[in-house]
């Protein structure tokens, strides 16, 4: 199988697991505010398990060398993908919920900042391709999907952080990824630099 053939795979079956546990959700907990608040509290998760996969794909690569993190390495880009397809699944429950709860609110902070997440998100899926490295050059590219993942990374931690604090027994999981994810990028550049 092709790489091309092998990333529409992994893009495509992390699609229909996606779309499926949403469909899941909502019949069991209803089209309402409830369902919809639990689809976007799902697919925030899933949204920060796939980024981080990505995010630290030759981080982990760095540190073992087995068949799962040359696998994560190689398909790195559409794992990145497939958090874009979660993440879009987010924002799309994210206005739904805004249409059938009558109290739900975003602040003007949380839609520009993270309005920014997705400006950055939807550009670094439009690069994700060759042609896009060849016409912006390897530098430009890089910059751009350097800085789309650190900030990325910024909002899922001012978003996961704090409630860790507040709530460690449903949030702890899920900041110890932002901060493991982080810390294991620094590990694996140190050891670069030192090497």
């Amino acid at each position: 199988m092709g790489a091309r053939n092998a990333g529409t795979a992994v893009v495509g079956s992390a699609t229909a697991a996606l779309v499926a546990m949403c469909a899941v959700i909502l019949l069991a907990s209803g089209t309402g505010e409830e369902g919809w608040r639990a689809v976007v509290r799902a697919t925030a998760r899933t949204s920060l398990v796939l980024f981080t996969a990505a995010y630290v794909a030759s981080a982990l690569r760095a540190f073992h060398r087995g068949a799962a993190t040359k696998w994560l390495l190689a398909n790195r880009r559409y794992v990145g993908l497939s958090y874009a397809v979660s993440h879009t699944l987010h924002l799309a429950a994210i206005v739904t919920l805004s249409r059938v709860a009558a109290d739900f609110a975003t602040s003007a902070v949380a839609l520009v900042f993270g309005g920014l997440a997705y400006v950055f998100l939807y550009a670094m899926v439009l690069t994700s391709n060759d042609r896009a490295v060849a016409a912006m050059g390897i530098a430009n590219w890089r910059r751009l999907h350097r800085a789309g993942m650190h900030y990325n990374w910024f909002i899922f931690a001012q978003s996961y952080l704090p409630r860790a604090l507040a709530e460690p027994a449903d949030y702890a999981p899920a900041a110890a990824l932002v901060i493991g994810g982080a810390a294991l990028r620094v590990a694996a550049y140190v050891r670069a630099r030192s090497s």
